[in-house]
């Protein structure tokens, strides 16, 4: 299946189908033209108790799939666009996101200018071993990491209450930069439409960063498609493709009638 379906909103595009095939790469640049921000949360590989994250292969052959359709995405973007891409530390054997980022500059033009980690706020975990809380999310450009097409600096909410270390430099806000780890967004949710769906926060962040309003933005593993109801709330359109049938129907109909499960 590379193309099943696909439902048309007032600000993007649902596509039923599935993203790594040529025929749905031809559509999403017809539909959006050179790509400028990706936001891919592909399955980890073996992570959960779900046929969309089973692997029948070794770490190799995973983290292989994924430089496939990453180097797709580079062939289908513009210089200088943002690509992130959510991954995990894995199992014992299996790292397949590790090798992947290992691999990532010497076998696709995306380069990694930061590693992004997403603090929980609910720990799990087994009694010889530091409890688990984290995900993590390569930001990658596409060329020059010092030349991104569009980064708009993201702050927190929270106010810094000083003006800054060195007078030479002062700050430029009120409120504190946001770093490369996040505390801040909590992962309970009530509700779900996808057993893996981020909150909306943590796909704000790079939709707000690395694009402006009225630009598009692509997610090609889009599951309960909170790509789109970020893109939506921050003013961009939205090109999303999910292939299980059922999970798109039910994101489908949430967008349509404006009712988000949390």
């Amino acid at each position: 299946m590379s193309v099943e379906v696909v439902r048309q909103f007032d600000d993007g595009i649902a596509i039923c189908g599935d993203s790594t095939y040529p025929e749905a790469q031809e559509l999403v640049s017809a539909i959006c033209g050179p790509l400028t921000l990706v936001v891919a949360d592909p399955p980890y590989g073996n992570l959960v108790a779900e046929e969309w994250d089973r692997w029948d292969g070794d770490q190799r052959s995973f983290a292989e799939w994924m430089l496939r359709w990453t180097a797709d995405l580079a062939a289908m973007a513009e210089p200088g666009a943002a690509f992130y891409v959510w991954g995990g530390y894995g199992t014992p054997g299996f790292r397949p996101f590790f090798e992947y980022a290992s691999r990532l500059e010497a076998e696709t033009p995306w380069r990694i200018s930061n590693l992004l980690t997403w603090g929980k706020r609910r720990a799990y975990g087994v009694q010889h071993n530091y409890l688990a809380c984290r995900e993590d999310m390569l930001f990658c450009i596409l060329g020059e990491p010092k030349k991104p097409r569009v980064f708009n600096v993201p702050y927190l909410d929270q106010k810094r209450g000083y003006d800054g270390y060195n007078p030479d430099y002062p700050a430029k806000s009120e409120y504190l930069r946001r770093t490369n780890v996040w505390t801040d967004v909590t992962e309970i949710l009530k509700d779900k439409v996808h057993p893996t769906q981020k909150p909306l926060r943590v796909i704000e962040v790079p939709i707000e960063a690395s694009s402006n309003a009225g630009e598009w933005v692509y997610d090609p593993f889009a599951g309960s498609m909170t790509t789109a109801w970020a893109a939506r709330k921050t003013g961009r359109r939205w090109v999303c493709v999910e292939r299980d049938r059922s999970i798109w129907e039910a994101a489908c109909d949430a967008l349509a009638t404006g009712e988000r499960k949390r």
